[in-house]
């Protein structure tokens, strides 16, 4: 019984580190992301430009 007990902790906290390794890793993207969301913009703006300056 205490093998078993011992093999679920083992489980449970794994997935629990998973889980916080996850939001670690979503919140440190989000932060790059709204560094550099001034500079997606403009990129976006002069690709579009670009896209309907090939249709003109």
């Amino acid at each position: 019984m205490s093998t078993i007990q011992t093999f679920l902790q083992t489980i449970w906290a794994s997935i629990l580190v998973l889980g916080w390794l996850k939001v670690g890793i979503a919140v440190i993207i989000i932060a790059i992301l709204t560094r550099i969301q001034a500079f997606i913009g403009a990129l976006a703006f002069i690709l579009f430009i670009a896209y309907l300056a090939h249709w003109i």
